[in-house]
């Protein structure tokens, strides 16, 4: 009685198991996966639209949106930047010239990458004959101004500060077949380093991760100023990552012409005979004449897809052991000070060292720059002696260590090493501070029977691609104790103001490089400040009262000069200042005199004069950039985000710079865009950086958009569905 029953019940469950099955297999699953993979195509493709970044952009690019979300493409004609480089000073003007061929009144939105020390002191509009000067506001005086024009239909431009490296300009009411110029001036001192000066001029971007989770569009207290043109939103770690995420395309093939050009004309007046002026990404003319040379590009444009260099290196020995640079502004002086201190004549054999390098492995890290990144790991191994120890971190959205702690540069253990960097590879996220806390943690098992502990270096390889750098100086602020942070920017385009920061903050030195063929020269330029002793101790004894900038001066490594921004006050001090410092353990000083000073004391050293021959123009803006750095610095050791503002805000006012609180707004009288013309909105993607491989993304993985969740809330009830009907389907049969 038991079986028969037992052998209809399976029976019965074989048989619905067999419908389930049929109906399943051959019926809904080719459904249901042809539903899924279109699903997944579509999520690809709106990630793929929406990839690309606002934040290190291409100087040409212009955006033009609406509050539709339509996206059209407008034509950008072409940039010209022009550059006065005077001793350690140089002006640049930047004019960007732009032509919209659409049928429709549009406002542009663009953004442009300028130098991290660069001062913006000066924009003007031009449309046809007509030239709009822009002043310096509040920013949010400065975009009221902007909102009642644009709504009034009057020609007005926007210019707002969003990383001291980024940032955007908005034209309202531009009409069909209208041409419009905007141009900008800024000032930013020349980089000097182991005996070569150096400027650097940011041409495109590398896009940013945006840690944190995503948040819905809108919620970012300038979404009425910044509708969707880019592809990112804010989110709970970058609050203001709709302001630095613009749209990328490919730059044009090599017999096309550049879809983002740039033409260059740079005026060279070094104040001292030069051995040789190169270019290191781009190829240039150079015409002399006396000790002034004029640099162009040698095709006359080039797409900006790469960040423009020009390096230019004194003959032996004439390099000044001291410089000021001075200006007049308002009835006060201001100066900028350099000093070069000697090397040691005899450096002692450098104390045994920890080494941990940090490799970013990230997706933008694809294509060229990840082969720079193992390139210059590998090659900086080789340095390592028997009696330094080392470890490797590699990471993208999470991270590996080839130890679990610091081993001994042993020769197994370099092969295992360099097998480990061999095969390195670039994906996934930017998550940058659980790689950074690994890095900057206490090592293990101290040594007991050693003398010293070793001297903890961390060499941080990356292209600085984030969005969240105030958490990141933050993080190195409190964890780096006795360690030294040293950072290499790698790729077409590296995140500058990172790179130069983040080594302020660990109190070393960066590195930048943008191409393969310089990983020898410049690891083993660093090689070598990594083994020399360090000038500390440095002070300057003003004959006066000054406000000088940084306050704090810092420790130099090889090569390295003393560069302070300084106000004098109503006139120059008249006495000669003292210079001192520590090398190798040695005393060191040296008395500066200038023109007017009296004459040191017979106790005093012979003094150098600084060279004071000329006014340099761009000296105060300079000063008060720095002064602006260092307050904005206050936030992250607790500082009352209002008592910074009310600090700040004088200063950008006065000096007419570009701040985090003050924008550039400029305003035509006269109405351009009739009542009855609607005002639409288009974008013009940057170009992508120099063989870097196209992005897939840049929120963390964890993360989920509205629209994957979208996707997947469909999913989930098309799969109920199916359950449903299969129930329904089998009970039937």
């Amino acid at each position: 009685m038991i079986l028969p029953s037992l052998y209809r019940s399976v029976s019965r469950d074989r048989q619905r198991f067999g419908c389930l099955s049929w109906w399943l297999v051959f019926r809904w699953l080719p459904v249901m996966l042809l539903v899924t993979l279109s699903l997944l195509l579509l999520s690809a493709a709106q990630a793929r639209a929406e990839e690309g970044p606002l934040e290190e952009v291409g100087a040409g690019q212009l955006l033009l949106t609406a509050a539709t979300g339509e996206v059209q493409m407008a034509l950008s004609q072409h940039s010209r930047v022009d550059m006065d480089i005077s001793g350690m000073i140089a002006v640049v003007r930047l004019q960007q010239v732009f032509r919209n061929e659409t049928p429709h009144w549009v406002e542009g939105v663009y953004a442009y990458p300028l130098p991290d020390t660069s001062a913006v002191r000066h924009m003007a509009l031009q449309v046809g004959e007509r030239r709009i000067v822009g002043r310096i506001s509040e920013k949010e005086k400065a975009r009221a101004a902007y909102k009642e024009a644009r709504k009034a239909g009057k020609k007005t431009s926007l210019v707002e500060q969003q990383r001291p490296n980024l940032f955007t300009n908005r034209v309202a009411n531009i009409a069909p077949g209208e041409t419009v110029t905007v141009e900008l001036e800024y000032v930013q001192p020349v980089r000097y380093s182991d005996g070569s000066f150096a400027l650097r001029l940011p041409a495109t971007i590398t896009p940013r991760y945006l840690p944190g989770v995503p948040m819905e569009r809108g919620s970012s207290e300038t979404m009425d100023l910044l509708p969707s043109h880019g592809w990112a939103v804010a989110t709970s770690e970058v609050a203001d990552a709709a302001a630095i995420s613009p749209l990328q395309h490919a730059a044009a093939g090599s017999d096309l012409a550049p879809r983002n050009p740039l033409e260059l004309h740079v005026r060279l007046d070094a104040g001292l005979p030069l051995a040789e002026v190169t270019s290191p990404y781009h190829q240039i003319v150079l015409t002399r004449r006396d000790n002034s040379y004029t640099v162009r590009l040698a095709n006359g444009k080039a797409e900006m897809d790469r960040d423009f260099e020009l390096n230019w290196r004194p003959v032996t020995g004439s390099v000044p052991a001291a410089a000021l640079f001075t200006e007049q502004v308002d009835g006060e002086y201001y100066g900028l000070l350099m000093v070069v201190p000697p090397s040691p004549q005899k450096s002692p054999e450098a104390p045994p060292r920890e080494l941990v390098f940090v490799v970013d492995t990230s997706g933008s890290m694809g294509g060229v720059s990840i082969r720079q990144a193992r390139d210059s790991v590998s090659r900086s191994l080789r340095f390592l002696r028997p009696e330094d120890q080392f470890n490797i971190i590699a990471f993208n959205s999470g991270f590996r260590t080839l130890f679990r702690q610091a081993r001994a540069a042993s020769p197994h253990n370099l092969q295992l090493a360099q097998e480990f960097v061999r095969h390195l590879q670039a994906s996934g996220g930017t998550e940058m501070l659980p790689a950074l806390r690994a890095a900057l943690a206490p090592s293990g098992v101290a040594d007991e029977l050693a003398a010293r502990p070793p001297l903890r270096q961390v060499i941080f390889i990356t292209d600085g691609a984030v969005g969240n750098e105030d958490a990141l100086f933050a993080e190195i602020e409190q964890r780096l104790g006795a360690t030294r942070l040293f950072t290499v920017g790698i790729g077409s385009a590296p995140n500058g103001w990172f790179m130069r920061k983040a080594a302020d903050y660990g109190r070393g030195s960066h590195t930048l490089i943008s191409d393969v063929g310089e990983v020898d020269a410049k690891m083993s330029a660093l090689f070598r400040q990594l083994a020399s002793p360090v000038a500390v101790d440095m002070a300057v004894a003003w004959p006066a009262p000054v406000e000088v900038w940084p306050a704090r001066v810092p420790d130099l490594y090889l090569g390295e000069p003393l560069l302070l921004a300084v106000k004098f006050g109503e006139q120059l001090p008249d006495q000669p200042l003292q210079v001192t410092g520590r090398i190798a353990g040695a005393e060191w000083q040296t008395t500066l005199r200038w023109p007017g000073a009296a004459a040191p004391d017979a106790t005093a050293p012979d003094a150098p004069a600084p060279d004071t021959s000329a006014t340099h123009p761009g000296v105060a803006s300079l000063w008060a950039r720095k002064k602006i750095e260092h307050l904005l610095g206050e936030a992250r050791h607790g500082e009352d985000q209002q008592a910074i503002r009310d600090s700040v805000l004088p200063i950008a006012l006065r000096h007419q710079l570009l701040s985090p609180y003050t924008s550039f707004v400029a305003v035509e009288e006269v109405v351009s865009r009739p009542s009855t013309a609607g005002l639409k909105s288009l974008a013009v993607p940057n170009t992508r950086p120099q063989r870097q491989a196209p992005q897939a993304y840049a929120y963390p993985g964890t993360a989920t958009t509205a629209t994957a969740r979208i996707w997947l809330a469909s999913l989930l009830l098309m799969l109920a569905v199916l359950v449903y009907a299969c129930r329904a389907e089998c009970e039937y049969a």
